[in-house]
């Protein structure tokens, strides 16, 4: 793989979706295990998506990760969304994480939940009292980090809030498969703030695919600016991003 630096960001270049992922995984499983040498057991919080398919089953193959010292949370829900629904991200953990593995816990963002600002300081303590050793995500189409899209706040701490989602987002979601048309898709969501992802130890930001070279490119070689959420990434020595051939497409990388 190849290792580049873009400000106090490493990233790391696989050749294939498919080694990323191993890679991420591997990644992972070693930040697990240096987290439970020190701790009984930890939190994490995990991306959902399509983008996060091949990590998470990866992940989910190796045989040094203790999932059951590990208490995991995820990073938005649509506002409104029963936890059935089948573009729920509470479904995709369920689907995806929790029933392959015998976690300690998993707690989902309850997006129907009424009224929204319970909900908010319901996971807003989970978050604080269980101050997550390692986060997993992705970056969007539109540069968002989890559904913080632009402009992103940068200056809240804040660690969960209630969103507008942009017209681009909410196009990815359909051409992903999750909506059958943009109207049908929610405008609202409650994700977790900048803030709160960057928060743990270590972070992972796993980003195949060439529908995201476009935003890859604007992270890593543009300004950083609320503009395109992702580019903060420049700032954070403790993240690794991971690439693959299609989503490193628009940058110079060196044979």
């Amino acid at each position: 793989m190849k290792q580049l630096r873009y400000g106090e960001l490493s990233v790391s270049v696989a050749d294939s979706s498919d080694e990323l992922a191993a890679a991420a995984a591997e990644y992972f499983a070693s930040a697990v295990r240096a987290e439970l040498e020190e701790h009984e057991e930890i939190a994490v919080i995990l991306a959902t998506g399509n983008s996060q398919l091949g990590f998470i089953k990866a992940a989910r193959e190796r045989d040094d990760i203790d999932w059951s010292r590990l208490t995991v949370l995820h990073m938005d829900e649509y506002l409104g969304m029963d936890e059935n629904h089948p573009a729920s991200f509470r479904r995709w953990m369920r689907d995806n994480v929790d029933s392959f593995v015998r976690l300690k816990a998993f707690h989902g963002v309850r997006g129907d939940h009424e009224p929204v600002e319970e909900e908010l300081e319901r996971y807003g303590e989970l978050l604080r009292t269980l101050d997550p050793a390692i986060c997993v995500m992705g970056i969007g189409e539109n540069g968002h980090l989890a559904f913080n899209d632009p402009p992103a706040d940068f200056e809240t701490r804040e660690l969960i809030h209630l969103v507008m989602l942009d017209e681009v987002a909410r196009k990815q979601q359909v051409g992903e498969g999750h909506f059958p048309s943009l109207e049908e898709t929610p405008e609202r969501a409650l994700s977790l703030t900048v803030h709160a992802l960057l928060k743990p130890r270590t972070v992972i930001v796993n980003t195949p695919d060439a529908r995201k070279a476009a935003a890859v490119e604007r992270a890593l070689t543009g300004p950083v600016t609320p503009d395109c959420p992702a580019s903060i990434l420049q700032t954070t020595p403790h993240v690794r991003l991971f690439l693959d051939a299609e989503s490193s497409a628009r940058l110079e990388l060196e044979s």
